[in-house]
């Protein structure tokens, strides 16, 4: 299993564990909403003052996951520390102004760390949690918030108080990490059956690619340099931080496996006019620009049983959409702007510049300046203009590619048709 295969599955389930974790901290919140209400009525004995006082605090505290995860995001890796930290100090305000006997609570730290499967994480929220625990009950005894007659001595405080909830604290925490140990095994399983089958879906399309180029003696490698120029430049929209809210590596890595795909509706075109040795006719051309909508019936049916709905949805976005133009004046549905996928969108750039920049039976192959200059007035008319942008801002970075596919042979044998 790789490194990069297992760091996706641990950042997928912690950002799953912050939305969790936030959601149960506003439970928390609601439930102590309840309780200071029921206080403030006279049900519960506990003074008033300093109930509200702690009310405050812990609804800052509880509510600052919400908040948090909708400014920074899921991903944020530091999340999971704050979040522990915040539960630590809910538990230190409960512990320390209202009473020694939510006992459940003192194990709340801990078991929001479990969350996250992290045995680091939990061996230091286990530590945070003894250490505000011991202090909580400490302060709560000289400040003179001691609701409990039993607890008069310090001695007895710390005999019958602070070592039994250390003793249950470090049993408890013990159980979670065996349970955090064992679910980090299954999560590495997991992360080696994904790689599995990420390495039988890319065999699968290399499959469906060849397919496709098998029949066409017009162009080769078509295939293998449009999928490298469309992760270069969803690389370099990375980089720069456009649509930062789509791009991720996550998107990079799907996209680079399913844009071989973007032809494969041209297996239902016929020889006649998939390898004619010239410029088709108005009425051939009709019938080739039906390969865009054929391919998105075609991996529907392919992958209709297929788990991974984004494969799925993005192999379908490229394989339709890739022929649609900003301005609204592509095929199969005339889409325009951003109502085309981002993933057709950057599909498109790349399909467009191989095709022009390659030789065709029936003529030669443009000069790369050229290419690009086209690219470049195609900007808001045929291209989205911030892919546009971000492609020519590459161009010694695509030139370079070109030319090493040039000497080196494609997984997918390298023969391929483009329009």
């Amino acid at each position: 299993m790789s490194n990069a295969t297992l760091s996706r599955v641990i950042n997928k389930n912690e950002e799953d564990a912050n939305r969790s974790v936030a959601n149960v901290m506003l439970i928390t919140f609601v439930l102590f909403t309840v309780i200071y209400i029921l206080n403030a009525a006279g049900i519960f004995v506990i003074d008033k003052p300093v109930m509200t006082a702690a009310y405050i605090i812990s609804a800052l505290l509880l509510l600052l996951p919400k908040i948090l995860n909708k400014r920074c995001g899921t991903s944020a890796k530091y999340l999971k520390y704050l979040y522990v930290l915040f539960a630590d100090l809910f538990l230190l305000v409960v512990t320390s102004t209202l009473t020694y006997h939510t006992v459940v609570i003192y194990a709340y730290p801990i078991a929001i760390a479990g969350l996250y499967f992290s045995q680091k994480l939990t061996k230091l929220s286990t530590a945070g949690t003894l250490a505000v625990t011991a202090a909580g009950q400490f302060i709560a005894f000289y400040i003179g918030r001691n609701n409990d007659h039993n607890f008069q001595t310090i001695d007895r405080l710390v005999l019958f108080s602070v070592l039994p909830r250390f003793l249950t604290l470090l049993s408890f925490a013990a159980l979670l990490l065996l349970l955090t140990k064992r679910t980090s095994k299954l999560l590495s399983d997991d992360a080696d059956n994904y790689e599995q089958l990420l390495s039988h879906n890319q065999e699968m399309i290399c499959g469906f690619a060849t397919l496709v180029e098998n029949r066409d003696e017009n162009t080769g490698g078509h295939i293998k340099r449009t999928s490298i120029y469309a992760e270069l430049l969803a690389r370099e929209l990375q980089r720069t931080e456009k649509y930062s809210d789509i791009i991720t590596d996550e998107f990079i890595e799907c996209l680079a496996m399913v844009a071989p795909l973007h032809d494969i509706g041209k297996i239902s075109i016929p020889d006649s006019i998939l390898c004619k040795p010239g410029k088709l006719t108005d009425e051939e051309f009709e019938i080739m620009k039906s390969h865009s909508a054929k391919g998105g019936e075609i991996i529907k049916g392919v992958f209709i049983h297929s788990s991974d709905e984004n494969y799925k949805k993005m192999a379908y976005e490229v394989a339709r959409y890739h022929h649609e133009k900003w301005n609204g004046r592509g095929y199969p549905e005339g889409l325009s702007g951003t109502d085309i996928p981002l993933s057709a969108r950057i599909m498109a750039v790349a399909d467009v510049f191989d095709a022009v920049s390659e030789k065709r039976c029936y003529r030669d192959a443009m000069p790369l300046e050229k290419c690009f200059d086209i690219i470049s007035e195609g900007s808001g008319r045929d291209f989205d203009p911030i892919l546009a942008e971000a492609f020519l801002n590459i161009r010694d970075t695509v030139t370079m590619a070109r030319n090493n596919t040039m000497s080196k042979p494609d997984i997918c044998e390298e023969k391929a048709h483009t329009e």
